[in-house]
């Protein structure tokens, strides 16, 4: 049985979270909380294995809970919960490793399949404790000895890939006007462009051209609903080199042209 604490201001939403977690018969004890101070209090107090939580809360919202939750248990797994689907709240949930990001309203396959990962993950967690224990007893044998120090640095290996996609992810928010390329970025964090992709693509669920697009279109939007700024320089703002390309990869993106969601957002 695992401790999942679930932290939401609505008490409707965390009744109804309780109640689907209930139904499913999954092998978790709920504990609540109503706001992100609340539920950090109650982390000083007791030992739980997954943090669900809101994003938007009174007090403490949910990313900087989940960050402090984390520094308090490391191996935390955390589900954040979101009504907003804006690509900046899933980039931040990105730097602190969550294990899941959901949109409200939930839905039930979606949030079970969710559950039924995060628990895997923390089964996989209590195997690998286990094993260490075990060959931490027994370093007296020199190919016991061998595979404890595999295992240590496989988790070290797992934070470091960690660190360096944070690394790359700040880098692109820093510098997307420039002409990224894999093996610029590649080359930033001392990893093979082959390696990086991999474990990229592991971390975040895209792949880091993606990324980049789906930040520079980000970029562009927050651009074109300012007027100080003429869509014929956006494009160079944002990392393109192309007008053309660049309105055609807009409007594959947001199914509108520049000039069409700026004529939207902006009306005259």
């Amino acid at each position: 049985m695992y401790r999942i604490l679930v932290a939401d201001d609505d008490k409707n939403e965390r009744e109804g979270i309780r109640y689907l977690i209930d139904k499913l018969e999954l092998p978790l004890r709920v504990s609540m909380a109503f706001n992100g101070r609340h539920a950090l209090e109650l982390f000083s107090q007791d030992a739980y294995d997954m943090l669900l939580t809101d994003i938007k809360m009174p007090f403490m919202d949910g990313l900087e809970l989940a960050k402090q939750a984390k520094e308090i248990k490391p191996a935390l797994k955390v589900i954040i919960l979101s009504g907003h689907g804006e690509f900046e709240y899933a980039k931040k949930a990105i730097l602190i490793n969550v294990a899941e990001y959901l949109l409200k309203p939930i839905e039930p396959n979606e949030f079970e399949a969710s559950l039924r990962k995060v628990i895997q993950l923390c089964k996989q967690d209590e195997q690998r404790d286990r094993m260490l224990l075990r060959l931490t007893d027994a370093e007296e044998d020199t190919a016991v000895t061998e595979r404890a120090t595999e295992l240590r640095n496989g988790i070290a290996d797992s934070e470091l890939h960690a660190r360096a996609v944070e690394e790359v992810i700040r880098i692109i928010a820093k510098e997307y006007e420039r002409d990224l390329s894999l093996e610029y970025l590649a080359k930033r964090v001392h990893l093979s462009v082959s390696y990086l992709s991999h474990i990229f693509k592991k971390a975040t669920g895209t792949s880091v051209i993606k990324h980049i697009n789906h930040y520079r279109m980000e970029k562009a939007k927050e651009f074109l609903c300012e007027e100080n700024y003429k869509i014929v320089d956006i494009y160079r703002m944002v990392g393109f080199s192309d007008a053309s390309y660049f309105g055609m990869a807009f409007k594959n993106h947001y199914g509108l042209t520049p000039t069409q969601f700026r004529a939207k957002v902006r009306p005259r």
